[in-house]
């Protein structure tokens, strides 16, 4: 299996609210683009507390596209299980 580069990484800071209680939540990311491959977008979510009073969220969250764009919006679908509208 071959080895992929990674061409392109970032830091990224992904925000939601919970309409309802209007509270916030907060995950930080390391987003990478890889050279080549099926999915060579990678998209590695960590929560960063207070958890809202709704509902716990996970703690870490991996996402793979097959690009940017797809990555994001497997985000607004990741938080819209659990009731959260994402802002950014």
């Amino acid at each position: 299996m071959p080895k992929y580069k990674v061409i392109f990484e970032s830091e990224e800071e992904i925000y939601g609210v919970v309409p309802r209680a209007g509270d916030w939540v907060h995950y930080s990311s390391i987003l990478k683009v890889k050279d080549g491959g099926k999915k060579p977008v990678s998209l590695q979510m960590k929560f960063v507390p207070p958890h809202p009073f709704i509902c716990n969220m996970p703690e870490t969250h991996s996402i793979k596209a097959e690009s940017i764009t797809e990555a994001y919006t497997k985000v607004v679908k990741f938080l819209g299980k659990f009731g959260i509208e994402f802002r950014n």
